[in-house]
């Protein structure tokens, strides 16, 4: 691991976990919070059973999700109707920055690393006014999901650049 011999490490990947291993429960968690938003975003009169799979899929991936419990906790429910509040339009993409806070949060990132929260609200402003037929929707999430994930990296990389020392936390409970 590169980041090892730099000095740098994930927050979350000091902590305790209770089952499996931290790489598995990022890429699952990951794998289960976008795939769950998608899924949601499928949804229509005719097929209502993607809204519970897909928001079940989205919530069971933040509980996975290598963190704080009670981080992990306090996430789940939120970021599932922000994620939900999207089949209501492009408007309510510009909630999605709140899903992308809860996950900064949990990846214990520096309070400066939340200025990337203004990249999904500018993105999402602009896109409800370049697109605000809900036809549109498939564009707008698109847009939306590549925004959110390169301003979750930029958060990455600013708390990396910060050099603030990681120590592991209290045992999860």
């Amino acid at each position: 691991m590169a980041e090892h011999r730099r000095g740098w490490r994930e927050p979350t990947s000091l902590l305790p976990l209770r089952w499996g291993g931290y790489g598995v429960r990022s890429v699952a968690a990951l794998v289960l919070i976008l795939a769950g938003a998608l899924l949601t975003q499928a949804t229509s009169v005719y097929t209502g059973y993607f809204l519970t799979i897909g928001l079940g899929a989205h919530i069971l991936g933040w509980f996975i999700l290598p963190g704080r419990g009670a981080r992990r906790l306090a996430a789940a429910l939120p970021s599932a109707l922000m994620v939900g509040a999207l089949l209501l339009g492009s408007l309510a993409c510009v909630l999605l920055v709140g899903s992308l806070a809860f996950w900064l949060y949990i990846r214990q990132r520096p309070a400066v690393s939340y200025l990337a929260l203004l990249l999904p609200v500018v993105s999402g402003l602009a896109l409800s006014r370049l697109y605000p037929q809900y036809g549109d929707g498939g564009i707008v999430v698109g847009v939306s999901l590549v925004v959110i994930v390169g301003a979750a990296w930029l958060a990455r990389s600013i708390a990396k650049s910060r050099q603030i020392p990681s120590k592991p936390d209290a045992p999860l409970r």
